[in-house]
């Protein structure tokens, strides 16, 4: 992913491909095509929302409706902001058994909700929510940062069988006095990226499709940051999810099913805990189990 600033414009973007992240999360469930493009769009979407926040973090980009697609997600876990550590991302869907290849945005959901959450470690949570009010999910991003912060933006979001890519224009907050130029700027530098193809965006390197594009404008291109699809399920955090249901009840689900297995929704692994397992959670003093070999 590389991000770049205009340097005579209040303009910045973001041009990302994503295509091992993208096979591995599509891998990771079996998928119908329409809900693994649209899945594949998020995927990009949450980076593309991602690499211009300045904090510790998550953020995820949601659908949901009341459609054959019940939910789509995918989230964007952002460390140690201002360097180029890795932006680890991880997703699902949960849908009807099935569903048509060729189902559009509002087939998919039918009346359905675009919701963006950013959840700072250290810091207030925040949550928007528009309505799908476009025939696309680029679209209906677009209009989310139109209506909620007021700022005009352009996306572009594609994928083939192979490969996956995301471009992001955005003009920046201006000077009051500096309004009707930064109107011109931005009309001008939204003109050359609706230029830009789906088949450029997903065969050309960043460095040749912002060079295509913005040659004759003066740019800050900064350093490409990785991005890697990553779940963050372990051992560890499913045994703390066992502690907080309480001994009790604990006690009361090893009576009917003698042990407790866990199931990561996004990646598919398993933790299972028999009864030895939990006694030692709940005895102070004694190893961790959480430590032990995870299970796939």
């Amino acid at each position: 992913m590389r991000g770049f600033l205009f340097n005579n414009m209040d303009i910045r973007g973001v041009h990302i491909r994503l295509d091992e992240s993208v096979q591995t999360l599509l891998q990771q469930h079996a998928y119908p095509p329409a809900v693994a493009t649209l899945l594949a769009q998020l995927f990009i979407a949450s980076a593309l929302l991602s690499a211009n926040l300045k904090l510790q973090g998550r953020l995820s980009v949601q659908v949901r409706g009341d459609g054959p697609l019940e939910y789509a997600m995918a989230e964007c876990r952002l460390d140690q902001p201002g360097t180029l550590q890795p932006l680890l991302l991880k997703g699902l869907a949960r849908h009807a058994e099935v569903i048509d290849d060729n189902l559009g945005l509002h087939q998919l959901l039918g009346k359905g909700q675009l919701v963006i959450t950013i959840e700072p470690d250290d810091g207030q949570r925040y949550q928007g929510i528009v309505g799908l009010e476009h025939d696309t999910l680029a679209a209906c991003l677009e209009g989310y940062f139109y209506q909620s912060e007021q700022l005009p933006t352009h996306l572009q979001l594609a994928m083939s069988a192979s490969e996956a890519a995301g471009f992001m224009v955005q003009r920046l907050p201006a000077d009051i006095n500096d309004e009707a130029r930064a109107d011109e700027d931005w009309e001008l530098v939204h003109a050359l990226v609706t230029t830009l193809t789906a088949t450029e965006l997903l065969d050309l390197p960043a460095e040749q499709v912002l060079h295509r594009l913005f040659h004759e404008h003066d740019l800050t291109v900064f350093a490409e940051r990785p991005v890697s699809y990553q779940c963050d399920c372990s051992r560890e955090r499913s045994a703390h999810a066992i502690v907080a249901l309480g001994q009790l009840k604990v006690d009361d689900i090893l009576e009917d099913l003698g042990s407790i297995v866990i199931d990561c929704q996004f990646c598919n692994s398993q933790y299972a805990f028999d009864k030895v397992d939990c006694h030692l959670l709940f005895a102070p003093g004694t190893g961790n189990p959480a430590e032990r070999e995870t299970l796939h």
